[in-house]
């Protein structure tokens, strides 16, 4: 018997619950009977998010169409800065089988229904089509009523206080973020201003921290926003891994093949900044440092970001962030503060030298465990 005439033909992305797409020709055929639901107690989920244009269309559609049909009753989760909603989102994916399921949907009874074109077509038929069958006779399947703590693999619990700070300490070691530095304090101290070179340092370090506190809140919102948790988090791993291996090889072979290092182009950019020996391009310094030590610094930080996006809202995540990168800029105010007391440039930049494979060796270890945490929080 073909159900698919009852109600018209699935248009759009239609899955079902073992995670495989309806067809045309087989619409409705797969309506499980696992329950005893009818179209007047049918669980409707609509997931969606405020900032997506097309999840405002969606909500226009249902909402049109729950007033002219009043008996329908659909349950709204807004994902954006909201944690709860999040997780009872990855639980019905999971219940659904649709791992990289996108907003809007709507899950109900065995149906999933992704994208506004596929919610128009599909809505209205589907609980007809439920409405039809139940009077036939059928039993019809019924939407499991999920919990937060149902199939959830976060304990929904925050990340670690030490752990972010000890990752933006060990960041803020990394080599390139500290050569820059202290190639500007040597040259500063050249001049026979000390108070002039504090100032540099502290405006530079405030730079630094601005523009990857604004970057991180950049990526965090735009990980939030659509709702690509996972995705995004599995491609940090795998960068995290990456990077761990050229910090290492660096630690043993620097110089040979690719490495994690400002890139030999833009240390001439650099260099004239830091001629300058202004308070200004001391600014300026940090925002390019910033900019072109990414490929140096960002395993640990999209990692992290990482972790705070499988564990925190928008809200809680800027406080980690700012946490992050104090502890990220600490390592430089603690140098500039030494400077000041007396400490040679040079005797730091001797240290920089001396313990720049320790510290690869360690940074490239650090990545491996952040890879590792996050992979176990997908699998």
């Amino acid at each position: 018997m073909l159900l698919g005439s009852l109600t018209g033909p699935v248009c759009g992305s239609v899955y079902l619950r073992n995670g495989t797409e309806i067809s045309e020709d087989t619409a409705y055929l797969t309506i499980l009977q696992d329950g005893n639901t009818t179209a007047e107690n049918l669980s409707i989920q609509f997931f969606y998010n405020t900032h997506c244009g097309a999840c405002h269309s969606a909500l226009a559609f249902l909402e049109k169409y729950r007033s002219e049909n009043p008996g329908i009753v659909i349950a709204y989760h807004d994902l954006f800065n909201s944690t709860e909603n999040r997780e009872l989102f990855e639980n019905y994916k999971a219940q659904y089988n649709r791992q990289y399921a996108a907003v809007p949907v709507i899950f109900m009874g065995n149906a999933v229904l992704e994208g506004t074109y596929a919610i128009e077509e599909n809505f209205e038929p589907l609980v007809k089509g439920y409405a039809e069958l139940n009077t036939k006779g059928f039993s019809l399947p019924s939407l499991p009523q999920l919990t937060l703590s149902s199939q959830s693999k976060s304990d929904g619990t925050g990340i670690s206080i030490p752990l972010i700070v000890g990752a933006g300490l060990l960041d803020g070691i990394n080599p390139c973020a500290f050569a820059v530095l202290v190639i500007l304090l040597i040259y500063l101290m050249s001049l026979g201003s000390r108070q002039k070179m504090i100032l540099a340092g502290i405006v530079y370090s405030a730079a630094v921290f601005f523009f990857y506190f604004l970057s991180g809140v950049g990526i965090f919102t735009a990980i939030q926003t659509t709702g690509m948790v996972k995705g995004f988090s599995f491609v940090a791993a795998m960068i995290a891994i990456i990077a761990g291996i050229l910090m290492i090889k660096d630690a043993f072979y620097p110089g040979k093949g690719p490495s994690l290092a400002i890139p030999e182009g833009r240390k001439g950019v650099i260099s004239r900044y830091i001629e300058k020996s202004t308070v200004p391009s001391a600014f300026v310094l940090g925002i390019l440092v910033g900019m072109f030590e990414l490929p140096c610094t960002g395993g640990i930080y999209l990692a992290i970001l990482s972790m705070i996006s499988l564990r925190t809202d928008v809200s809680g995540g800027l406080g980690y962030l700012l946490i992050y990168n104090f502890a990220f800029i600490l390592p430089l105010l603690i140098i500039i503060a030494l400077v000041a007391w007396g400490l040679p440039p040079e005797r730091v930049n001797e240290f920089r030298l001396e313990q720049r494979r320790v510290i690869r060796i360690i940074i490239g270890c650090i990545m491996f465990f952040f890879a590792a945490i996050i992979l176990m929080e997908l699998f």
